[in-house]
């Protein structure tokens, strides 16, 4: 017993041998086998196994710089495959060809007299019971793990792992093996450490094991098998197996898995065999979520992600059309459903909202001592303005000052004219949004002022009241807008540093928005609950892991950048502004290239040097990023910020927060105009995104409402795509410029989302539609207040393709037509004039985010 608890030299032989078998098994075994899958190639269970071996010998050929004869093989390496399936570590590789259905590998590597072992499974083209089943599988290794506590008994994995099955799937109790692991030490297989129901040692310290988690002969039946595609429709059994080396931790600190390699579902599923259009039809009433769709698809290299589209198949547009249809009554009986008072608790909701009272001074004893009787008096520090009217001073605070005009003198007196805010004036961009609540609370049952003018012989009093006026309405301008900037700002844990292992870094980022200065460039770490980022200059961006909502990597695939993209919960401050979105990139090249007048033959050799160097800058930064990625996903798992949440999972943590990085299918991509410039918009699981100019644009798909496509004829060489959010009180976002020959593509990828569309050959005007599905309370019901028949829902939007330009249309679709009357449009120019003013002065550096 006492030499099964291992000292500090121990231990870190094991973390090298367990480092090497990790990057044996993910650059010798993976590689090799998604290139069998790629390339059709016909290989044997045996030369896998001996490539293997052979890289446990010479850990060099995956690039392993290590002296010769250090390493070596634990056992010959297992691979199983077509059926046939052994997961006792006494089990053997056979001569068979590998089958691309399920397949298991084991391999164990020593290093200097100290051995590290895992296994993993790969699914390819896999059906959905053997999914669940190793979600399953995966649920019972976190509690396997939770037990192996220093102080419990061994043989409590055993019994852990029986009742969880018993509990959840007592179907499954037959196919759990009795034994889960065993200790590892100078031999690889302690045998008075096996973890099985019978041990009654207890777990210490520095003890090293392997756990083994797994299920023999599952059975796969014809209707299990019915859309299977690929191999696995010739499997009646199928095995699996999940083992690790695991390092026992003091006191209630979970377990220390040494062997990294991923066991997520993405990281070990391939979809390799396409489907045809009558295999791809969902059942009927049967509907997926994106994140469905993103769980039946593996990014396994760029070769096979092209095999492996999301949405890749045509589907008919009579199809396509039969499933709107459906999705359409499916949103109109959810909505239903609801409650007919959830249209009117909104205004309720604003109008019971506590509107705060200007309350400068309680009582008039409370004015400043040295206030004169008979001249204008400005109170900086209360912000109040005293007027004199009929011999007494009035106050006025400085948010009802609309403004204040000195006109010329004559030659007798000088002027002072003080404007006011009042009810039924047009609402200025200067006015603090409480004060217009305050004079719409107050209009209907108050006398206002308007304007006063003041004459005075002396100019020199007037002058510095004017002057006064302005500078004090300056000062509550720019606090307001500090304040109202600062509104939502949710102030963030501390930081708090990893210290007990390496830091996950990647120095000479380039950060946006920019802290200070034109250009923000430093280090990016991955730390226990966030990332820190460290500019040259010092500055410091924290993100915290519980504040990240969306995650994206965006490789560089014919773009001068990649990057990585967070979407935050809440805003944080950055330099003087808040901003939600966060992005750390790296230029490939220039994106201004400074070209010379001669020219240069396609042949030249400097510039075919050139061009391979830009193509190996751009894979080694494509995998720098992308392992950082994966670093920082293991480290906040580490730490109980967990990739995927359910509710069955015993985390006591309350920070649980799902990190995962999409990548955009750039297949899928269409370009646009979301701001001022034609980019290209890419959607990714959850999300719709253009990350690479700014401002920014980034939609998510779970809070869209429904999608119109408006100037849909065919005259038309584009269209504009309105984004119509579930929120009515934000107005819908606009993709203008869209191409035409991209609309049968766009309408496929939100059918495939369960997102409904409309078309139309008008432009609507949003503001004015908005209002009225706002004030409808019966939007979504098919007859109105008075019994008669119309479009229920959004179904309206296309009400007017139906009657074919008769002039039989219904006048009720006219309050959803473009030209309300003149006065909104002039109002509503006036307001894009305005927002084109603010967004000169404010630059690019603002977000569009939903």
């Amino acid at each position: 017993m006492a030499l099964s608890v291992k000292d500090g030299h121990a231990l870190a032989t094991f973390r090298k041998a367990a480092v090497v078998t990790h990057k044996i098994l993910k650059h010798s075994f993976v590689r090799l086998l998604e290139d069998a899958f790629d390339q059709a190639k016909s290989i044997t269970h045996e030369e896998i196994a001996t490539h293997v071996d052979e890289c446990c010998e010479h850990p060099s050929k995956v690039n392993i710089k290590s002296p010769q004869g250090h390493y070596e093989s634990c056992y010959f390496p297992i691979v199983q495959s077509g059926g046939k399936y052994d997961i006792r570590p006494s089990a053997s590789t056979n001569g068979e060809t590998l089958s691309d259905d399920v397949i298991i590998i084991s391999l164990g590597v020593r290093y200097n007299f100290h051995c590290a072992n895992m296994a993993r499974t790969f699914f390819v083209d896999p059906v959905e019971s053997v999914r669940l089943n190793y979600s399953i599988l995966l649920e019972l290794r976190r509690e396997c793990l939770a037990v192996m506590l220093a102080g419990r008994c061994v043989g409590s994995v055993a019994e852990t792992a029986n009742r969880f099955i018993r509990q959840r799937c007592p179907h499954l109790l037959k196919f759990l093996p009795k034994n889960f692991g065993f200790g590892l030490g100078l031999d690889f297989r302690e045998s008075s450490l096996i973890m099985n129901a019978k041990n009654q040692r207890k777990f210490a310290q520095n003890m090293v094991f392997n756990l083994a988690i797994g299920f023999h002969d599952l059975e796969l039946t014809d209707m299990q098998k019915a859309d299977a595609q690929g191999s696995i429709r010739k499997l009646s059994k199928y095995s699996m197996l999940i083992a690790d080396t695991v390092l026992i931790q003091s006191g209630d600190e979970p377990p220390d898995i040494v062997t990294k390699h991923s066991v997520e579902w993405k990281d070990v599923s391939y979809f390799i065999n396409e489907k045809n259009d009558k295999d791809i039809m969902p059942p009927q009433g049967k509907h997926y979520t994106p994140e469905q769709v993103e769980s039946q698809s593996a990014i396994m290299s760029s070769r096979l992600r092209e095999r492996s589209k999301a949405c890749a198949p045509d589907r008919s547009s009579l199809a396509r059309n039969e499933k709107q249809a459906e999705l359409m009554q499916q949103k109109l009986s959810v909505k239903r459903s609801e409650k007919s008072s959830a249209w009117s608790q909104q205004g309720q909701l604003s109008s019971r909202a506590d509107i705060l009272e200007v309350d400068v001074y309680q009582s008039a004893g409370e004015y400043p001592r040295d206030l004169p009787s008979s001249e204008v008096y400005v109170d900086m520090q209360g912000q109040v303005l005293f007027a004199p009217i009929n011999g007494s001073q009035v106050p006025f605070h400085i948010s009802m000052i609309k403004n204040a005009v000195q006109p010329d003198p004559d030659r007798t007196a000088t002027y002072l004219r003080l404007n006011f805010f009042t009810p039924g004036q047009t609402a200025s961009k200067d006015i603090a949004p409480a004060t217009s609540k305050l004079i719409e609370q107050h209009g209907h049952n108050s006398m206002f002022i308007k304007e006063m003018l003041y004459r005075s012989r002396e100019s020199q009093r007037l002058t510095a009241a004017h002057r006064m006026i302005q500078e004090l309405r300056k000062r509550f301008r720019q606090h307001a807008a500090k304040a109202a900037e600062e509104a939502d700002l949710i102030p963030q844990e501390k930081l708090v540093k990893m210290r007990d292992q390496r830091i996950p870094r990647m120095a000479d980022l380039t950060m946006r928005p920019f802290i200070s200065g034109k250009k923000t460039t430093g280090t990016l770490e991955a730390h226990t609950n966030g990332l820190r980022f460290t500019s040259k200059k010092h500055e410091i961006v924290d993100i915290m892991y519980g504040n990240i909502k969306h995650s994206l990597f965006q490789p560089c695939e014919n773009e001068v950048m990649v990057l990585i993209h967070f979407y935050l919960k809440n805003p944080v401050l950055v330099g003087r502004k808040k901003s939600q979105n966060v992005q750390f990139l790296t230029e490939v090249v220039d994106a201004s290239v400074a070209l010379d007048s001669a020219r240069r033959s396609m042949y030249d050799p400097d510039e075919l040097d050139e061009e391979q160097r830009e193509r190996q800058l751009r894979k080694k930064l494509n995998e720098m990023f992308k392992e950082f990625c994966k670093k920082m996903e293991r480290v906040a798992k580490h730490h109980r910020f967990h990739l995927e949440y359910h509710e069955s999972t015993k985390i006591s943590s309350q920070n649980i927060s799902q990190i995962r990085f999409d990548i955009p299918y750039r297949d899928l991509g269409f370009h646009g105009v979301p701001n001022r410039e034609m980019v290209l918009i890419q959607p990714t699981v959850r999300c719709l995104v253009n990350l690479t100019e700014t401002p920014f644009f980034l939609v998510e798909l779970d809070r869209v409402e429904h999608i119109h496509f408006e100037r849909c004829t065919f005259r038309s060489k584009n269209f504009d795509m309105i984004i119509i959010l579930q929120n009515f009180d934000v107005l819908p976002l606009s993709i203008n410029a869209v191409p035409m020959n991209e609309l049968d593509a766009i309408q496929e990828w939100l059918t495939d989302c369960s997102i409904t569309y409309t078309a139309g050959q008008a432009s609507m005007s949003w503001k004015s539609v908005m209002n009225l599905v706002k004030g409808d309370p019966r939007f979504y019901e098919e007859t109105d207040e008075h019994g008669e028949s119309k479009p229920a829902g959004w179904q309206f939007l296309q009400a007017d393709d139906n009657h074919d330009g008769n002039e039989e249309e219904d006048d009720g679709d006219e309050d959803y037509s473009a030209g309300d009357d003149d006065d909104e449009d002039e109002d509503e120019e006036d307001e894009d004039e305005e927002e084109d003013d603010e967004e000169d002065v404010n630059g690019d550096d603002d977000e569009v985010g939903v």
